[in-house]
């Protein structure tokens, strides 16, 4: 006697597939045959219960999440105010602002460079955390490149 494949069309082919075994068309429990700690808290959750099935349920999902909280706004130093207050004074032309701006971040590429520097060094720094250092001066680099290819005459 020839057992049936899954090529071939019959009773099986419209049985779910997945976890769930069949045997003679009679389903089995999914949980035989596992070992008793395999069972309990791992298979009683239910698989994929997060994903939705249709897009309206998507879209319900995303309206219902919670917005994820903002960074708080800093405080301006008084260093900082005095800056500002002291550029807005100024009288510079866009050349002389482009020379400020280019010096302010490269003195940020370099303090990000300095601090990639040191946790490299450092055995007990987080790889995740010299990565995002590291992409920040990156950012840094390329935001200044940009600055001082602007053509300003």
């Amino acid at each position: 006697m020839t057992q049936p494949t899954d090529a071939t069309p019959g009773p099986q082919a419209n049985q779910p597939r997945g976890r769930y075994r069949f045997q003679g068309n009679q389903p089995l429990d999914p949980d035989a045959g596992v070992h008793p700690e395999m069972t309990g808290e791992q298979t009683s959750l239910p698989l994929a219960g997060d994903i939705p099935n249709t897009p309206n349920a998507l879209i319900a999902m995303q309206t219902n999440r919670p917005e994820r909280p903002e960074k708080p706004e800093r405080q301006d130093s008084p260093n900082v105010k005095d800056v500002l207050e002291l550029l807005e004074k100024l009288e510079t032309s866009a050349a002389e602002d482009q020379q400020i701006a280019v010096f302010l971040v490269r003195r940020l590429e370099s303090f990000h460079d300095e601090v990639v520097a040191e946790m490299r060094d450092d055995e007990e720094a987080k790889h995740s955390q010299i990565v995002s250092w590291a992409i920040d001066a990156d950012r840094l680099y390329r935001a200044r490149m940009l600055l001082e290819s602007v053509d300003l005459e």
